[in-house]
């Protein structure tokens, strides 16, 4: 990697050190103070392992619930984050664009029916699966996808175990750091903090200072996105608004040029159908 060093981080809170519930990482529960600080710790010695590597500025995108669990006081002074989950458009890659060296996923976890996956999920309860081109895939395939579109490469994963063998998986040369060995969904093996953090410094320094990188990862041009939703209101609603995108119950189908298109069209329909939901509330 030559010239100047540009990272994007993605922060998810479920792969974090230390957490094991979704109290945890729940805005407003009784235990998201708790993962907030590991969310910081893990956070803040990723950033200094960047540094220590040589990282010119770092732009961090926090993509758990609301996006706002970064406390934007403590990050170093040429790290910016975008908070508040803004929606993935065509022309607007969650803040990726070429000039990025490479994308770092800091937290992350499996995606939804993972066996023994701890928190498992894709993206949210009504999503129950995604595929692309037929693969399926969760936040960390559809993440590394959009940047690999971009010629941007994943470099470093943290998370637990079933979370950094999916992102292996997908792009074996990357570098895993796994913070507890999941052994149910709602259980793990849990490591003292002072380790895990020392680990994830140690790969944020050794993937900038980095001479050669991972390939970007991605499915090609023609792409073909499915995904399954899961019954419930916001399932009744999108069928009623986009019937033209089912092709079976429950199962959309979305097409373009680029997984970033096919995910700016979902995204753009979920928020009409979530506003309509509340319409339907008042």
């Amino acid at each position: 990697m030559k010239g100047r060093k540009v990272f994007m981080v993605r922060s998810d809170m479920e792969g974090l050190s230390g957490v094991t519930s979704y109290e945890e990482v729940t805005p407003g529960a009784p235990g998201f103070a708790y993962g907030q600080r590991m969310m910081m710790a893990d956070l803040l010695a990723l950033l200094e392992g960047l540094n220590e590597g040589g990282a010119d500025e770092i732009v961090i995108y926090d993509e758990h619930f609301f996006g706002r669990n970064i406390l934007p006081d403590e990050l170093p002074d040429n790290v910016s984050v975008i908070c508040g989950k803004p929606p993935y458009r065509p022309d607007w890659a969650g803040g990726l664009n070429e000039s990025f060296t490479g994308m770092v996923m800091l937290g992350f976890h499996s995606k939804a029916g993972t066996p023994n996956g701890l928190l498992h999920h894709t993206y949210e309860p009504d999503i129950g699966d995604i595929r692309i081109n037929g693969r399926s895939v969760g936040e960390i395939g559809v993440e590394t996808t959009i940047a690999g579109e971009l010629g941007i490469p994943l470099l470093l994963l943290t998370g637990d175990s079933a979370g950094v063998a999916e992102a292996l998986e997908l792009v074996p040369e990357c570098l895993g750091v796994s913070v507890k060995q999941s052994i149910c969904e709602w259980g793990a093996e849990c490591y003292p903090l002072k380790l895990t953090t020392a680990r994830i410094r140690e790969a944020g320094r050794k993937v900038a200072a980095a001479a050669k990188a991972p390939q970007p990862f991605h499915f090609g041009q023609n792409i073909v996105m499915e995904i399954d939703l899961r019954s419930g209101a916001y399932r009744t609603l999108y069928e009623q608004m986009f019937a033209e995108d089912m092709i079976a119950a429950g199962i959309i189908s979305l097409s373009g040029s680029s997984v970033l298109e096919a995910w700016a069209e979902y995204w753009d329909k979920k928020l009409k159908v979530q506003k309509m939901e509340v319409q339907n509330e008042r």
